[in-house]
């Protein structure tokens, strides 16, 4: 890939990915986390995102808060947060109070590298750690407008799955443990329940397609049990 294609798909990337935070961030769908007294909000296990190609889960505790879900045939997104605070307190273990997004969008180029996406989402990369599912990075600044009382220090992480890019962003609010390299970890556990699930949807879908090649079965209805030799 040449440098200015890897360019281009970097500012994309961060386009879409900004896009996604900002449409939901302290004054939207993400709010929850502001006020123990927010209402509940509706809890999934699970999301299909990219008609279905691409299947997102957090870890137990964790749910998908569907009033932030968004759907298209390119991919779409998603926020997976506490399922107790989702649920005010209705459903669900009490765990740390964490937030991750997940984007996800069609492409034809490379993962960007963190530092690549950095300097697109106007921060410094403070360091990146390479773990089995993702390579995830911790952001200088830009976290504090997740929540309120988020850190400006956030991580963040790529990888491709298929023709579609996964993007992922974890906050939590000022130095807690997932500020830290749990933050890194955390994320590793999402991508790779996405790559998991993901690919097990696409099992799915291929051994739920005919197994008889549609002509063969047309002409054996057509002539019976006769050899057709």
């Amino acid at each position: 890939m040449t440098r200015r294609a890897q360019t281009l798909g970097v500012a994309l990337l961060g386009a879409t990915l900004l896009a996604g935070c900002d449409a939901t961030g302290s004054t939207g769908g993400l709010s929850f986390l502001e006020s123990a007294a927010s209402p509940p909000v509706k809890a999934a296990e699970t999301a299909r995102l990219a008609r279905g190609q691409v299947v997102v889960s957090g870890p137990d505790g964790y749910c998908i808060d569907t009033t932030t879900l968004r759907q298209s045939s390119r991919g779409g997104f998603a926020a997976i947060a506490s399922c107790n605070i989702l649920s005010g307190g209705q459903t669900g273990p009490i765990v740390e109070p964490v937030l991750v997004t997940v984007t996800v969008d069609r492409t034809s180029v490379e993962a960007p590298t963190l530092v690549d996406l950095a300097s697109a989402l106007g921060t410094e990369l403070s360091h990146s750690r390479e773990l089995s599912a993702v390579t995830a990075g911790q952001m200088a600044s830009g976290g504090e407008t997740a929540f309120q009382g988020s850190d400006p220090r956030h991580w963040r992480g790529m990888f491709v799955l298929g023709d579609r890019i996964i993007g992922l962003a974890l906050y939590a609010p000022q130095d807690s443990p997932f500020v830290g390299n749990q933050g890194a970890a955390f994320l590793n556990t999402v991508s790779s329940r996405i790559r998991a699930n993901s690919q097990n949807s696409g099992r799915s879908a291929q051994q739920s397609q005919p197994s008889t090649d549609p002509l063969a079965a047309r002409l054996g209805r057509l002539f019976g049990n006769r050899d057709l030799q």
